[in-house]
């Protein structure tokens, strides 16, 4: 698991060490650099994959993230023109430090001389860069026709944009999850694909998923039926007849049942969904780190958030298990605030800003008229 990770030079982040838990929510207003945060890992990740870290070079532009060239993440206000980037794992003997010398035309960085003070074969095969499921902020909606590749299906690739997702569970329909797991959680069965059906009723009561391969074509039609109370189900509505909600929700119910060593980033896990739909899917999160799926989400969500203050609370998990990051901006730096979180699930701060925009709405709501 990933317990640290600090920034020098990075984007809007002029020297940043931001501690990781098995649970990690990135709070703030727009543009305050949670997504950056993310993008570090994503740089890195797609680096190794392509096998340029290993000989020095940092990619900008690649499977995971598109950052442009050099001009485009070297910190405004830097006072070199090295970026760095240190990793602290608790499967790391020691940590690694990488660090890469600024091109601004670039969109590879090559490593400065001192490139690595820990030891990078290692750092390269932890488990979170052996096994990564990002799932972006700009998910596919609803489609007729969903992509089949059994390259995919066997790399365990989701697509940032849960292009894949249902390739993912169609070959892994007859897999289950372990013994015990957590996230099966009232699920008499724990074949994936029940459980994914599981936690979508959770989140959005009655709905089932229902997908089909046509492999003369390469591709999968997917969609939902829906329980009525009484009466049989329903016939299988196509997906783009049932709003987005679901399958947005989709890829990230996937992403947080992967198996265990998986690092999970997920961004906007709430969008389009319901707020009791987003107050459950914290408790997936939870499950899922419990579980031993290390998940770093950023939303924007109080209900995501509470959902993860309530299962502290009601002891599904310890709040040492947890981790809230609210960031903000210092002209042109970054900034982290880290209230913690106690047994109850209370925080022990809330700084200006940090999900407080319902009360100042209530106040005004009660306020007399002028």
């Amino acid at each position: 698991m990933l317990c640290r990770l600090s920034l020098k030079n990075f984007k809007c982040f002029d020297q940043l060490s931001l501690d990781l838990a098995p649970i990690t929510l990135l709070c703030g207003l727009n543009g305050m650099g949670k997504s950056s945060f993310l993008q570090a890992l994503l740089i890195l990740k797609q680096s190794a994959v392509a096998g340029e870290l290993s000989d020095g070079r940092l990619m900008l532009i690649g499977e995971f993230a598109d950052l442009g060239t050099g001009r485009d993440v070297l910190f405004e206000d830097a006072d070199s023109d090295d970026l760095e980037f240190e990793l602290h794992g608790t499967d790391m003997a020691a940590p690694c430090r990488l660090s890469f010398r600024y091109s601004g035309d670039a969109d590879q960085l090559t490593a400065t001389d001192d490139r690595s003070s820990g030891p990078l074969d290692e750092w390269l095969a932890v488990a979170p860069f052996a096994h990564l499921q990002y799932v972006s902020a700009e998910r596919i909606g609803p489609r007729k026709i969903y992509t089949r590749s059994e390259t995919a299906a066997h790399r365990r690739e989701l697509g940032a944009r849960g292009e894949y997702v249902l390739n993912y569970l169609e070959a892994r329909q007859n897999e289950s999850l372990p013994d015990g797991d957590p996230r099966c959680a009232a699920s008499s069965n724990r074949r994936l694909t029940a459980v994914v059906d599981y936690w979508l009723q959770d989140v959005s009561p009655g709905a089932h998923l229902e997908f089909e391969a046509i492999r003369d074509a390469d591709a999968l039609v997917g969609g939902f039926s829906f329980e009525r109370p009484g009466d049989v189900r329903t016939r299988r509505f196509r997906a783009t007849n049932v709003g987005f909600g679901l399958s947005y929700i989709l890829p990230v119910l996937t992403a947080l049942l992967a198996p265990t060593g998986t690092l999970c980033l997920i961004e906007n896990p709430e969008a389009h969904l319901h707020p009791r739909g987003q107050t459950r899917l914290a408790e997936l999160a939870v499950r899922a780190a419990l579980a031993g799926v290390q998940v770093i989400a950023e939303t924007h969500s109080d209900h995501f958030m509470d959902g993860v203050r309530i299962a502290v609370r009601n002891r599904l998990i310890h709040p040492h298990g947890t981790a809230f990051h609210y960031f903000e901006r210092d002209g042109a730096t970054t900034v982290v605030s880290s209230p913690r979180i106690d047994t109850d699930g209370r925080l022990s701060s809330w700084p200006s800003g940090f999900f407080d925009q319902h009360e100042e709405n209530l106040a005004k709501l009660l306020a007399p008229r002028s």
